[in-house]
């Protein structure tokens, strides 16, 4: 097993709200030689970490196909210091590969004491707002403008860590003075399925297989930031202001951190767009009349002529020929306003059109508009609306 470590340059990093401190989070990403950890090889483990006021990275490489219990070993010693372990589609992938093969190799290890955070997961909800063709590392890394030196998949690297073993066998060969015939042979073995590197030197193919893990791992940091989008769904706004503007209300807002790169999404009714730590909501009005129902439609008459409910302490009054008693479709008074929806029963009094109609509409009255909390609370809804549409 070989082990590398050095000190990264890392541009930002989200700061997580300051819920986990650099120093409690570990980064890591696995390297292997395909999915299934009962007949591939886990061969490489890279790990980033804060020390010393830097972002710093460990790397164990199995420099031979029996070393896979140290790079186990040293990976569960180094995390057990952490309190948070970070990743991308680890509880996918990296995490259920580890612990089955622990169990292949006869080692007790768990993450029983260290809490998973999974950005891939924590941001898949919100990944319409981006409109990538996918939703991986790399897609999103060239969403945030995240540069890399790799060239490969990790697809590519099964192959160049298998060159790296027969170069490796090929050089002991070598220095051990064994005969030159099948020395060459190995050799002409290696360059015949090396389809993805024509390095014949051992020390340039690791490179290429750390660089693409150090990269999967630096790139993590920054990617972070992805997460900055998750704030929008928050509440964690500040200087909102709320104004009709013809037939839109329009709601300008602060977000409590940058976003990294500007994003916009918006159906027929409403319009969402961040910039910076500045973002809208444009929600068109309806202004026409709604219908408010009562609840307690056995306590009111329909007037048909009127076409409204009204109280039966006041329907004493009315002819019985002029009036019927009220069901819950038919138990309403009318209004007419400007109106905004609601997809679930944010705020009362609220209206509709119909009375089965799965939406609602709340009035957009001055107090609604200067109402600060109210105003919060409904971007938020609106946006989580956004979300699932």
């Amino acid at each position: 097993m070989i082990t590398i470590e050095k000190k990264l340059s890392v541009s930002s990093v989200y700061s997580f709200r300051n819920q986990i401190p650099y120093e409690d989070m570990v980064f890591f990403d696995i390297e292997t030689t395909g999915f299934s950890p009962n007949n591939t090889i886990l061969y490489l483990i890279g790990c980033a970490y804060y020390r010393d006021n830097s972002w710093n990275l460990i790397q164990w490489f199995a420099d031979d196909n029996t070393s896979e219990k140290k790079v186990l070993h040293s990976f569960f010693d180094f995390i057990k210091d952490y309190k948070v372990l970070i990743h991308f589609n680890g509880d996918g992938f990296d995490i259920p590969y580890i612990l089955k093969k622990c169990a292949k190799l006869g080692l007790d290890y768990t993450f029983d004491t260290i809490e998973s955070y999974d950005i891939y997961k924590k941001t898949l909800p919100y990944k319409k707002l981006f409109k990538l063709e996918n939703f991986k590392q790399k897609t999103i890394e060239q969403f945030l403008h995240i540069s890399r030196n790799d060239t490969f998949s990790g697809g590519e690297l099964i192959q160049v860590y298998a060159n790296y073993l027969g170069m490796k066998k090929l050089e002991q060969l070598k220095s051990r003075n064994h005969e030159i015939s099948p020395v060459k042979n190995l050799e002409a073995r290696i360059q015949s399925t090396n389809g993805t590197s024509d390095s014949s030197d051992s020390s340039l193919l690791l490179q290429q297989l750390l660089l693409h893990n150090e990269e999967d791992v630096q790139g993590m940091l920054p990617l972070t930031q992805i997460l900055a989008y998750r704030d929008l769904f928050d509440d964690y706004y500040s200087n909102i202001n709320a104004t009709v503007e013809k037939d839109q209300l329009t709601i300008h807002f602060t977000l409590s951190s940058e976003i990294p790169q500007n994003v916009s999404y918006g159906t027929d009714l409403i319009y969402f767009s961040a910039c910076g730590n500045q973002a809208l909501v444009k929600i068109y009005l309806y202004q026409n009349e709604l219908k408010f129902f009562y609840d307690n439609y056995k306590d009111y008459y329909y007037l048909p002529k009127e076409d409204t409910a009204i109280h039966k302490s006041v329907a004493f009054y009315v002819d019985k020929n002029f009036r019927t008693r009220a069901k819950a479709a038919n138990c309403y008074s009318k209004k007419t306003g400007r109106f905004v929806p609601q997809y679930e029963e944010l705020y009362t009094p609220y209206f509709k059109i119909d009375y089965n109609d799965k939406y609602s509409y709340v009035e957009v009255t001055d107090e609604f508009l200067h109402d600060t909390e109210k105003i919060k609370s409904y971007v938020s809804h609106i946006l989580k609306h956004l979300l699932n549409k």
